[in-house]
């Protein structure tokens, strides 16, 4: 594997500054011809985790949105305050754009007509109608069929998609490219998603199409029902096996400006860690945390945990104090005190400052660690660390913060769930499957994913039949409820996968997450959560008639709370 890395950086050449106009994008003449495709498309498959410069919209605004997380300056400063940047927001178009979906277009017109490359040439189509959905979710109508093509048909100024147009390419292009692979030809030699499995590809390719049927479900229900019942027939992901995940490099996290290029590593752990990971972690938010925690979920403790933080290296996780069963043991105890702190939405960490003096109970666990504790620290003041008492809020556990992490793409638990959605809320599509056993299936598979890919210790059987058969939980009601049941679970899976979080909360309308009212701070650009990130402004002078176009398909004022086509609620 670790040649796949190294080949994949000498493809990091071939990206150009996010900042260059349209133009410069399209005909870049550095494009040399012998620029190896199957290099491409691992640094395109690299850049949806490994590059910085992109996947930091995921911590300024998609995580906010989805109410994962909040509290840290990044997120609650941008997504939490509704606070519109057009430099933030142009993160996707100017990464992608110019690096991925111009790789990938490149390489595609390279392999077209070799008949020994057709394998590779189906993966990049596969790949490039995933980056092109990751796009077309975050803004709209997007360019894509025109995309890329200055240099190969000097088109600079590609006209943008509509995005049924997109949607309804995209079933045809992933179709198509299925239908290429040829085992007798040349397999694919570099590969950080399934190490050249072509089977995995094909599988992986049929599980996007589920998802996108269902994401068009409220505007085209008839082609939804076609493609969603097409894409089972061919055959969808079965077992967490067939996930498709890119493979990472555990490198040493650094900030400086050679890790902006630098793809090997999972970018998105090392913005968890954070460049002032003591001071500004990364906190749960409140409503994250209270799905989790009052419906007694298992995955709780290995997803959140309390860490003290004041003695945290300053190049990795090591170092930091866990005072986590502690603070639960306490709760548990004094079930009218208030130990537990999280982060509402549209706050900051210090907005609502916990006391440990008026919140732990004297003689409590808590305070027993905490003795512990300063028998090795006699330095650390529990009510004035580092941090102040930021310690007592819930953060992101350190398995999370893993430079070797995967870029979750889809998984088997997310097939699950689109499955059960389908019987429950569409049952006249008549796919065959019981509801109950798709969704119970999904967060059994949900919880296994955090052992397999995070080593957080596994869910064991007891803990997940206890937590399938609660109320609220146990699968059970009508369409609606059932709607709300799947989607919510989706959503706590979807934190390893913030795009398709932020997409999902959008179509489904769940879990009903609440505007910012209670937070301290005021809420720059509205209360209403955004529903999309608009086009960069640059776009409405380097490609003035393709942007107006496009502008004038949204209905009502075009802003950031004007819906996507397929967001019908």
């Amino acid at each position: 594997m670790k040649k796949i890395f190294y080949i994949a950086l000498c493809a990091i050449f071939f990206a150009s500054c996010s900042d260059k106009v349209y133009e410069e994008i399209n005909t870049d003449p550095t494009k040399a011809d012998n620029v190896n495709p199957s290099s491409q498309l691992t640094y395109a498959a690299l850049q949806m985790y490994g590059d910085m410069n992109f996947v930091d919209v995921y911590r300024l605004y998609t995580y906010a949105f989805t109410q994962h997380l909040m509290g840290c300056w990044n997120t609650s400063n941008y997504g939490g305050q509704h606070r519109s940047d057009d430099q933030e927001m142009a993160r996707p178009w100017n990464n992608l754009y110019p690096a991925a979906i111009r790789n990938l277009t490149d390489a595609i017109e390279k392999t077209k007509d070799d008949t020994i490359k057709v394998n590779l040439n189906a993966a990049l189509h596969i790949f490039r109608v995933y980056v092109g959905g990751v796009l077309s979710d975050f803004y709209g109508d997007v360019p894509y069929s025109e995309a890329g093509l200055g240099y190969i048909s000097g088109i600079t100024q590609p006209k943008y998609d509509t995005q049924e147009e997109l949607y309804r390419g995209f079933f045809e292009e992933l179709k198509a490219a299925e239908a290429q692979f040829d085992t007798r030809a040349e397999g694919l030699l570099s590969d950080p998603v399934f190490d050249g499995n072509l089977e995995g590809w094909k599988t992986f390719s049929r599980s996007l199409r589920l998802r996108y049927a269902m994401r068009i479900s409220d505007k085209l229900p008839e082609l939804a029902e076609t493609e969603f019942k097409a894409a089972l027939a061919d055959g969808v992901m079965g077992s967490a096996a067939e996930n498709a995940c890119v493979k990472h490099m555990n490198v040493s996290f650094n900030f400086g400006q050679e890790a902006y290029k630098d793809f090997r590593g999972n970018a998105l752990s090392k913005y968890f860690y954070g460049n002032d990971p003591a001071s500004n972690p990364t906190y749960i938010c409140a409503t994250f945390w209270k799905q989790l925690y009052d419906n007694n979920d298992p995955r709780t403790t290995r997803l959140f945990r309390f860490y003290i933080d004041d003695y945290m290296s300053v190049t990795s996780p090591e170092g930091r104090i866990d005072v986590t069963d502690a603070i639960l043991a306490t709760q548990a105890a004094y079930p009218a005190t208030s130990v537990i702190s999280t982060v509402v939405p549209g706050d900051f960490s210090w907005d609502d400052w916990p006391s440990y003096e008026n919140s732990v109970p004297v003689g409590s666990a808590l305070r027993d660690r905490i003795a512990e504790i300063q028998i090795a620290h006699p330095d650390f003041d529990p009510s004035n660390g580092l941090s102040g008492t930021r310690w007592l809020k819930a953060k992101l556990a350190t398995n999370f913060m893993r430079s070797d992490n995967p870029g979750v793409l889809m998984t088997y638990a997310e097939v699950c769930f689109l499955r059960a959605e389908a019987a429950a809320v569409h049952p006249d599509w008549g796919t065959g499957d019981d509801a109950k056993a798709m969704y119970e299936a999904g967060i059994r598979a949900a919880m296994d994913f955090l052992a397999q890919y995070y080593d957080c210790s596994p869910i064991t059987d007891d803990e997940y039949a206890a937590y399938i058969a609660q109320p609220g939980i146990a699968f059970a009601g009508d369409q609606e409820t059932c709607k709300q049941q799947i989607n919510t679970q989706a959503w706590i899976l979807h934190f390893h996968n913030p795009s398709e979080a932020w997409a999902n909360v959008r179509r489904s309308d769940y879990p009903a997450l609440q505007n910012p009212s209670d937070a301290h701070n005021k809420i720059i650009d509205g209360p209403d959560i955004p529903v999309r990130l608009c086009y960069p402004l640059k776009e409405k002078t380097n490609s003035e008639k393709a942007y107006n176009e496009a502008v004038s398909r949204v209905p009502g004022k075009y802003d950031w709370h004007a819906r996507v086509w397929w967001d019908v609620k």
